[in-house]
């Protein structure tokens, strides 16, 4: 199991949380360490304007969801 930061403003931890918060989207230049993530991993998510750690995520597998969030 493997541990990664998942970085969110307080406006994308807003969107995220309104589409569900089942999918966590990443910018294509992250593309190559997206795809070490593996099952079982965890996301420490991290809101940087209000300095908080707001949640703990772990991946049940992959997404093939591409709806920009």
């Amino acid at each position: 199991m493997n541990y990664w930061i998942d970085l969110f403003t307080g406006t994308t931890w807003h969107e995220f949380r309104a589409a569900g918060a089942s999918t966590s989207g990443f910018s294509q230049k992250k593309a190559r360490t997206v795809q070490r993530v593996q099952p079982g991993d965890i996301f420490l998510c991290y809101v940087t304007g209000i300095m908080r750690w707001v949640g703990a995520f772990e991946v049940v597998g992959p997404v093939s969801d591409d709806r920009k969030i």
